[in-house]
């Protein structure tokens, strides 16, 4: 071989290291950012679940003072049922939240308006406080997640990311819209 031969391979071999470098350092980065939303996902679960949990609690306490309410704690049962069912995609959870918060706002007017008693209670506020708080955590960790996915479907949406991502079949992950 002669020496322009073996500069060449050189340079080629140099060339096609620097793009496999590149490649695998832009498929890290959006594997990256694809986990860190998924956890944001995850903490996003994890205070729904907190909440779901508290409902039975809230159910049993309003159920000892009112009867009146029926429909409305069939509803939320129902509603916190079809959530623990779900396959967890953020859209199905939206719409199933937003109808259980809107439940548990019908109930909380009708408690305040029309149960003194209930309302006054120490363990009533304490768990109006818990849920209370807990859709508080939610709204943040919605926050966090949809900034942790327009960070990644940017990154997945933008050169070198798109080619990458597509050679590797990375898709872009679905905001957190509704409830």
């Amino acid at each position: 071989m002669n020496r322009n031969q073996i500069t060449c391979i050189v340079l080629l071999a140099l060339v096609l290291t620097g793009l496999g470098a590149f490649t695998i350092l832009t498929y890290n980065g959006l594997v990256s950012s694809k986990l860190a939303a998924d956890n944001k996902w995850a903490a996003i679960q994890v205070q729904y679940e907190r909440k779901i949990e508290l409902i039975p609690q809230l159910v049993d306490l309003v159920e000892n003072y009112t009867e009146y309410e029926e429909d409305t704690l069939t509803a939320i049962t129902e509603l916190r049922t079809q959530w623990l069912n779900l396959n967890g995609s953020p859209t199905e959870q939206a719409n199933v939240s937003t109808q259980l918060n809107l439940a548990l706002n019908t109930l909380f007017v009708a408690i305040s308006e029309n149960y003194p008693t209930l309302y006054a209670s120490t363990l009533y506020q304490e768990l109006f406080d818990e849920i209370t708080g807990t859709e508080n955590r939610i709204t943040m960790a919605k926050l966090d997640y949809n900034d942790a996915v327009t960070a990644y479907n940017t990154a997945l949406q933008t050169f070198p990311g798109s080619v990458i991502g597509g050679m590797f079949g990375l898709e872009t992950m679905p905001l957190y819209l509704g409830g």
